[in-house]
């Protein structure tokens, strides 16, 4: 007669797995029972089959070793903060590396400028020196160092006419990877005398339809960069060549977006290379609290007051700080674009669980971000404690005269641009539209509100965002030209626009005889109510 096995209880079984991992050699320890069975008993008792570990020890503890965090460790091996706990917490490593406990002993004092170099410990490589030493294939890549690239993305804007004249005069007749090239045809300016820009538009779509260039957006879509980054065309870690400066909202993905020239342009459509010279990178770490009624534009005034508009010229800067984990990506996309006002060639965004959220579902996920070294070089690196900024505003004649609202409360205004590519996301119009909920703008002024982009329109309609700008008696437009508003005779010499925009409407106005005030969106919707400058703080709960 054959002797019924004992079954194991839960807890003996999950002591033979801790031991012997494999269902085979728990059926060998219990004396030659079926590896099946031992899998039957499992399942019934709710017991998982062990899975092997993907990392060993040695990894798990060199990654805390060197970044000490357990979000940043985790995404240079794609896990996500808690997983990388996880499996800290499994091989037993519990303690702060030696030099983290050393670092804490650093003391870093609001605003002031920081030593620009680290201990000697690890690559001492920036975000935009990582990537643009992966896409040159070599290990790393020094400051003011000269690399060939071939670009993850090239995306061209309103230099699409002139591009398009040199690629011919250089001879090929197909441009080198129509699936990496995005085109924005909602300005193509007339090169020639003798034709019309309608002609100019004609002769543009026919030639990108013959390239092939599926990625192509007119003024239909909205503004280009707004659009590049909700198509999904632009994931982390990747490197952008663009002809327009405000590429530089790119960063907001933790790419790098690096301005060429029509000519450089060309050459990357016909021989897919372009020489990049590696920037030098300021660190901007912001710290502290955000008060009420203070928004991403507020923090970056702050910044702009400090450095001037020639801060940060021809560097990339690179933004950190707990503030930035709080940050939405339209906040984030709002920093990026405004580093331009600091003379920045670009801006970078640290890579976390927001940017990953946003990229999941609009493109697919083979990316790898990049994060900076422990002991990254930086030409400069300054500390911003945000507790005490105050809603702010640039006041003209120069583009980085920055005040605290409450300065200039009662200062008559005519009209106000609420949206453009800076502050014209969902976030930004439903700030404006719980200001205006119930209320009506003033008689004495006109609100203009633009969207970024039409999908940003929609969801606006779609949540009764538009309805609200329209009881209110705002004019709600779409995405579109600045200069051509100003063209339409709504201001004269003498009156004053405020505008969510960056510094270029400053410019194209300024030589009209009118005054222009850059602010946030909470700014712009409370000053709508008054006809005068206001501070938001007590409209906003």
């Amino acid at each position: 007669m054959t002797r019924k096995k004992k079954v194991p209880t839960k807890a003996e079984l999950l002591q033979l797995q801790k031991l012997y991992k494999t269902d085979e050699k728990i059926g060998e320890r219990l004396g030659g029972v079926p590896a099946y069975l031992v899998a039957y008993w499992r399942r019934k008792k709710a017991i998982p089959k062990h899975s092997l570990p993907k990392f060993s020890e040695i990894e798990v503890r060199n990654l805390w070793e060197r970044y000490g965090d357990d979000e940043k460790a985790g995404l240079e091996i794609g896990l996500s903060k808690a997983a990388f706990y996880n499996w800290r917490r499994r091989y037993g490593i519990k303690e702060k590396p030696a030099f983290l406990k050393l670092e804490q002993l650093e003391f870093n004092f609001p605003g002031a400028k920081l030593s620009a170099h680290a201990n000697s410990l690890y690559g001492k490589q920036t975000v935009a020196q990582k990537i643009l030493a992966r896409i040159a294939g070599v290990e790393k890549v020094e400051r003011g160092e000269t690399v060939e690239v071939e670009p993850d993305m090239a995306v061209v804007h309103n230099d699409i006419g002139a591009v398009m004249q040199l690629f011919r005069k250089l001879g090929p007749e197909f441009v080198w990877n129509p699936s990496r090239i995005v085109v924005s045809e909602d300005c193509v300016p007339s090169l020639e005398k003798h034709r019309s820009p309608e002609a100019d538009q004609k002769a543009a779509r026919e030639f990108l339809k013959r390239q092939r260039i599926k990625s192509i957006y007119d003024f239909r879509e909205g503004f280009c960069h707004q659009v590049v980054m909700e198509k999904g065309h632009v994931l982390p870690g990747q490197l952008v060549l663009s002809t327009d400066r405000l590429a530089a909202a790119y960063g907001a993905m933790s790419s790098l977006a690096t301005t060429i020239t029509p000519d450089q342009m060309a050459s990357v459509w016909a021989e897919s290379k372009a020489s990049i010279k590696a920037p030098e990178t300021i660190r901007i770490t912001i710290s502290g609290r955000k008060g009420r009624a203070v928004f991403a534009k507020d923090i970056f005034l702050s910044i702009l007051q400090k450095l001037t508009a020639t801060g940060a010229q021809g560097k990339v800067v690179e933004y950190g700080g707990s503030v930035m984990s709080q940050m939405t990506m339209s906040e984030r996309f709002t920093l990026s674009s405004l580093a331009v006002e600091l003379g920045a060639s670009g801006a970078v965004c640290p890579y976390d669980a927001a940017t990953r959220r946003y990229v999941t579902g609009r493109a697919g996920n083979n990316y790898k971000p990049v994060i900076p070294d422990k002991n990254a070089e930086y030409s400069e690196m300054y500390q911003v404690a945000i507790d005490q900024v105050v809603p702010q505003l640039v006041c003209p004649p120069k583009s980085d005269t920055v005040r605290a609202v409450a300065e200039l409360d009662g200062t008559q205004v005519q009209l106000i641009i609420l949206g453009s590519l800076t502050n014209g996301r969902f976030d930004d119009l439903r700030v404006a539209a719980d200001i205006l909920k119930g209320k009506h703008v003033s008689h004495d002024c006109r609100l203009v509100i633009m969207p970024s982009s039409r999908t940003v329109y929609l969801e606006a309609l779609k949540k009764g965002l538009i309805r609200v700008f329209i009881e209110a008696g705002a004019v709600v437009v779409s995405s579109g030209s600045f200069s051509e508003i100003a063209a339409a005779g709504m201001l004269t010499a003498g009156d004053r626009c405020m505008a969510t925009t960056g510094s270029d409407l400053m410019t194209q106005l300024s030589s009209k005889g009118v005054e222009v005030y850059l602010c946030s969106p909470a700014t712009a919707a409370a000053s709508a109510l008054h006809a005068t400058i206001t501070d938001p703080t007590r409209f906003v709960r």
